[in-house]
């Protein structure tokens, strides 16, 4: 898979690199390992994609930076809270609860107090941190409205009309309006921030991973807490043949390979990856299916998908996704984590939350620190 392109462009004299990257090898061990991107991307398109790039690399920065300043000092830094929360943790698929006295679960609302801690933190030590959100507020300046066309076209219409048929429809709509607003919309217009008004040194965007919910013998869904437990970061890569021939998707892959940020996500996920598998004590997820792959050398933390916007974001960028909120171990941790918060009693020793935050703050001193790179 590849080989053949490579050995012609060898032969033809034409560069195998872009940023002293050897962009074959990263097609075919990151980008599309399970895919013949040969019938899709040529080196042609990825130098006429002609990327901006305002991103320092941590060596750069580190070099800049005196020996009297703060470890962090030239840093700056975009935190990503995952998803939204609020009233929109529902359309998200980002909110549950287990008892009836339990604090509701909403993704949203836990990262986004992480991402504080985490900015407190990183400020301390001297960097720029901005965080995209603030409150469970989205940041799509669309409405949901602008979505009715899209969701015609997925929501299939009754064949029969009658009340009860067209009140369903119209609440599928709804539905899939809303969702497009605040998730692909949402990611989108976050991206966007990013690329042409933050501008930061790399993003990460923090996340709490969950597992499907099991299933009684009659295949319907219990929402009952899972054994499994586990710690992942992600990274761009992984593109499937369909993927590939979407040409915005193409065009994107092009950028992202062209700036130079595969070298900068590599470093931060691995020291990511390894200061969250550390402040989490837990084992490093994994993926069954073709739809990511490990780097060889590598943490087994870290993992490359397709994800949106690991794929728009243009700078360095990784996704977080540590502990199983609905697993035995982490819900009543979660549980604890909320109900102090909420009762204004002490933090608890080992809170989750503050465990997340350390995790992070560990792996960005391990890359932009006075100590790395040694």
């Amino acid at each position: 898979m590849g080989y053949r392109l490579v050995l012609f462009l060898c032969a033809c004299g034409l560069s195998l690199s872009v940023h002293g990257v050897d962009y074959a090898t990263e097609l075919n061990l990151r980008y599309a390992p399970y895919a013949d991107w040969e019938q899709h991307l040529t080196l042609e398109q990825i130098k006429a994609a002609e990327p901006e790039i305002w991103w320092r690399s941590p060596e750069a920065i580190r070099a800049s930076r005196s020996d009297s300043g703060e470890a962090l000092s030239g840093v700056h830094l975009a935190i990503d809270p995952g998803h939204i929360g609020g009233e929109w943790a529902a359309t998200e698929g980002r909110d549950f609860v287990i008892g009836p006295e339990d604090f509701r679960v909403r993704e949203g609302e836990l990262v986004l107090e992480v991402a504080r801690l985490v900015q407190a933190e990183l400020v301390e030590m001297g960097a720029e941190v901005t965080l995209l959100r603030n409150s469970a507020t989205p940041l799509n300046p669309k409405l949901p409205e602008a979505y009715l066309t899209a969701a015609t076209e997925r929501i299939e219409r009754p064949n029969e009309v009658s009340w009860a048929s067209l009140l369903d429809y119209a609440y599928a709509l709804k539905q899939a309006m809303n969702r497009m607003y605040a998730v692909a919309g949402e990611l989108e217009e976050r991206a966007r921030l990013v690329n042409e008004e933050i501008k930061p040194d790399a993003l990460l965007s923090l996340h709490i991973n969950a597992a499907p919910w099991p299933l009684d013998r009659d295949g319907a869904v219990k929402y009952s807490l899972v054994d499994s437990n586990h710690t992942h970061v992600l990274i761009f890569g992984c593109l499937s043949d369909a993927e590939l021939s979407s040409p915005r998707q193409k065009e994107q892959l092009a950028v992202k390979i062209a700036n130079g940020s595969a070298t900068i996500e590599r470093e931060l996920g691995q020291a990511l990856g390894l200061s969250l598998g550390k402040a989490t004590a837990l084992p490093a997820s994994k993926y069954n299916g073709k739809n990511a792959v490990q780097l060889a050398g590598h943490t087994p933390y870290l993992w490359t998908r397709n994800l949106m916007l690991l794929r728009y974001v243009e700078c360095p960028v990784v996704l977080l996704e540590p502990y199983i909120a609905n697993s035995k171990e982490s819900y009543p941790r979660i549980q604890e984590a909320l109900e102090r918060r909420h009762s204004g009693r002490p933090l608890a020793e080992g809170d989750i939350l503050v465990e997340y935050a350390q995790g992070v703050v560990a792996g960005v001193l391990d890359v932009y620190g006075p100590g790395a790179g040694h």
